[in-house]
């Protein structure tokens, strides 16, 4: 399961080497905030090289955040990345409006994911059009800073500008079947416990994994949404005796009571990480 997702600039070849060899789940390469309008040509042509070098040995799932729909570079950009096997998906910036995401999606091949990233106000008032506008889209993510910026708020650690925002996403992605979406960067880079919280904040409103910008963060993202042995344990207790006793819908354990609500989420807890049996 991919839980965190690393940025890396692809005008920076040191990073983009570190990137590629990092233990995140995906990188994105970033071809839009990260590189300066003069780079553009040359950022995308180093990102084109690397990726068809058949050095990169598959260790993290590869995304590509291309320029928006609305710049000069992103039908060139579609051409380049979505033309090279190793890439997984596109990241489409400042996504607000179904017509865009059907030019974009024709341009990826087969298997090829679209992530629709959803940072304005507009974005989030159509998500239903923009997410449902092509069938390449599994999940969508979400961009607090420059949400906040079309706002005309100031973004801030305690987040109560993009409250809306994050129950939106999420709700609408259960409700027209789509995975859960992925969660903001968080662009505070050197205080663990602030990012440990606005990831648990995430988590809780129902995203699943987490954009970030620093290697540093990456353990961190999997200590939030990965289980721990002793949750992947406990689960298993669930499973077992609720499958193995006649009851009426509920038993308990340990002093805790386990209905079938509890068992369904203790079978998806056991599925998404294998720990030894003892």
């Amino acid at each position: 399961m991919v839980v965190s997702y690393l940025f890396i600039p692809g005008n920076s070849l040191k990073k983009l080497q570190k990137g590629l060899e990092s233990k995140s789940d995906a990188v994105i390469i970033d071809l839009e905030d990260a590189v300066l309008p003069v780079d553009k040509y040359a950022a995308r042509e180093q990102v084109v090289e690397i990726l068809n070098a058949g050095l990169v040995k598959g260790q993290p799932k590869i995304y590509v955040r291309i320029n928006s729909f609305q710049t000069e570079w992103c039908i060139d950009d579609l051409v380049a990345i979505t033309s090279i096997p190793l890439v997984a998906g596109i990241m489409l910036p400042k996504s607000e409006d179904k017509e865009s995401i059907k030019v974009v999606s024709e341009y990826l091949t087969e298997g090829q994911e679209l992530i629709p990233l959803i940072e304005t106000a507009k974005g989030v008032y159509y998500f239903q059009d923009i997410v449902t506008a092509s069938s390449k889209i599994k999940k969508a993510a979400f961009g607090s800073v420059d949400y906040a910026l079309d706002l005309g708020v100031e973004w801030t650690e305690k987040g109560e500008e993009r409250r809306y925002a994050m129950g939106v996403l999420p709700v609408a992605s259960r409700a027209l079947g789509l995975d859960p979406p992925i969660d903001a960067v968080f662009p505070i880079i050197q205080n663990n416990d602030a990012f440990l919280l606005d990831a648990k904040i995430g988590k809780e409103a129902g995203f699943y994994g987490k954009l970030i910008i620093h290697p540093k963060h990456i353990e961190l993202v999997k200590e939030v949404y990965e289980p721990s042995e002793e949750q992947i344990v406990w689960s298993r207790k669930v499973i077992e005796l609720f499958e193995s006793n006649t009851h009426q819908g509920a038993i308990q354990l340990d002093g805790k009571l386990i209905d079938l609500p509890i068992y369904l989420l203790a079978k998806r807890i056991a599925s998404t990480k294998e720990v030894p049996v003892r």
